[in-house]
C-alpha cells in the first residue's frame, strides 16, 4: 500500500536549533511516525535569527535522510511561485503548518492547499495564548482579521497539544472551527545516568531572550536569593532593548548570585549542559508544551518553572515548582529552599523528576493518536 504523503511548512529546521521547541516537535513527530508517512519538509536554508546559510547544505533541492526528505529554500529566493512548485512537485496528500503568523510558510501554502482542496493540518505552537498573544498584539490582531476574511479558518484544521490551547484557538478563531487535540511529541530517552553537580546551587535559563519568556523576572526573582548560587543563561538574543533591561539587572545583583550570559546552546549540547545543573528556571508567560522542561528532567534537572504551562502540579508530585508569574518572592524561597536541603536531599527530587518525565510518555497512546489525526 502506498503510504501518504506530508509536507510540512515551517520557517526553521533541522540542523537548526535556535528557534528551540518547535524543531523538536517536528523531529520527534517524524521519529513517531517514521516509516508509515513520507515526510517532506520545506524550510528555510538558515538557523532562527541567522543570516548566513547553513554550510555544506545544498539549497533548491530534496536532500533525503534516513526518516525525512527537506528542501531548504534560500532566503532571496522565497516567493508564491516557489512554494506553487514545491506542492506541485509533491503533490501531497496533507500539508501541515508548524506555525501561524508565516506568510511563506503558512499562509501561502493555505491558500495553494484551498485551490488543489489538499487536507492542512495547522499547529499554531502556543502562538494564541495570552502570553505569546500580548508580545506585539496590535500586529498579531490584523493578522487575524486578514486570516478570518479570507475565510482561512473555515478550511484547516487545527492541531492542539492540550485543552488549553484548544480554548485559546477557539476563543481567536471562534467556537466552529475544527480543533484535533494530540499532545506533543517529547523526545524518547530513558538511560540517562545522574551525575553529581558539586555544592552551590547550579541554576540554568534556556530559552530566546523574549518578553514572553520571562527572563527579566527570572533575574529579579534571583536578587532576591539569600543564597550562593551559579545562575547561567542560555538563548538567542531576540529583543536588543529587552536584553538591555535584563543586563542592566544582572549588574545591580548581590556577590552571591553569580549571573553569567553563556549564548546559544547548541542541541547537541544540550544533555551534557543541563546534566550539569540542579534547577532549570523558566517562568515563561506560556508553553504550549515546553521540550526545554521534559529534556531537564530527562537530564535529572529539578524545574522551577510557572503555572502556564502542561507541566502542572510538580510541587505535589515532589519532583519540582509550578508557580504564578506575579511571585517574585516565591521564586526566590523555591530557590533558597533547593540550596538549603540536603545534598541527598536534592539528588533524590532530580532522580524523582527523571522517573516522574519518563512516565509521561506513553508512544503507543501518541502513535494512535497521531496516525488518526494525519487519517
Amino acid at each position: 500500500m502506498e503510504r501518504k504523503k506530508i509536507v510540512i511548512f515551517m520557517d526553521w529546521y533541522k540542523p537548526g536549533y535556535k528557534a528551540g521547541g518547535p524543531i523538536q516537535s517536528i523531529s520527534n513527530l517524524v521519529s513517531l511516525l517514521f516509516g508509515e508517512y513520507d515526510f517532506y519538509v520545506v524550510t528555510r536554508n538558515l538557523d532562527y535569527l541567522e543570516t548566513s546559510s547553513y554550510p555544506d547544505i545544498d539549497s533548491g533541492v530534496w536532500i533525503k535522510s534516513r526518516e525525512e526528505s527537506i528542501f531548504y529554500l534560500e532566503y532571496n529566493k522565497l516567493s508564491y511561485s516557489k512554494i506553487k512548485e514545491v506542492i506541485r512537485e509533491i503533490s501531497p496528500d496533507m500539508i501541515y503548518l508548524n506555525s501561524l503568523y508565516s506568510i511563506y510558510f503558512s499562509l501561502i501554502p493555505i491558500l495553494l492547499a484551498r485551490g488543489k482542496k489538499i487536507k492542512t493540518l495547522l499547529a499554531v505552537r502556543g502562538m494564541l495564548s495570552e502570553g505569546s498573544f500580548s508580545v506585539k498584539k496590535k500586529k498579531k490582531l490584523l493578522f487575524l482579521f486578514l486570516f478570518k476574511l479570507l475565510g482561512l479558518h473555515k478550511i484547516v484544521k487545527f492541531h492542539a497539544t492540550t485543552v488549553g490551547e484548544k480554548m485559546d484557538i477557539l476563543n481567536k478563531m471562534g467556537s466552529q472551527v475544527d480543533v484535533q487535540v494530540v499532545q506533543n511529541v517529547p523526545r524518547i530517552k530513558f538511560n540517562t545516568q545522574f551525575k553529581s553537580r558539586g555544592d552551590t546551587l547550579k541554576i540554568i535559563f534556556v530559552g530566546r531572550i523574549a518578553p514572553e519568556k520571562n527572563l527579566l523576572f527570572a533575574i529579579k526573582a534571583a536578587k532576591l536569593v539569600k543564597s550562593k548560587v551559579l545562575f547561567c543563561i542560555y538563548g538567542p538574543v531576540y529583543n536588543q532593548a529587552y536584553w538591555s533591561l535584563c543586563k542592566s539587572e544582572i549588574e545591580r545583583c548581590p556577590t552571591h548570585v553569580n549571573i553569567k550570559y553563556q549564548g546559544v546552546l547548541p542541541h547537541s549540547k544540550l544533555d551534557a549542559t543541563l546534566s550539569a545543573f540542579h534547577v532549570l528556571f523558566l517562568p515563561s508567560t506560556g508553553e504550549n508544551f515546553g521540550h526545554i522542561i521534559s529534556e531537564a528532567m530527562m537530564n535529572y534537572c529539578i524545574p522551577l518553572i510557572s503555572n502556564k504551562t502542561p507541566w502542572r502540579n510538580l510541587e505535589k508530585a515532589k519532583v519540582g515548582f509550578d508557580l504564578a508569574i506575579d511571585q517574585e518572592i516565591l521564586f526566590a524561597e523555591k530557590i533558597d529552599y533547593l540550596a538549603s536541603i540536603e545534598k541527598i536531599q536534592l539528588e533524590r527530587m532530580a532522580k524523582s523528576a527523571n522517573r516522574f518525565v519518563n512516565n509521561q510518555v506513553d508512544t503507543i497512546t501518541l502513535h494512535s493518536s497521531y496516525k488518526k489525526l494525519f487519517n
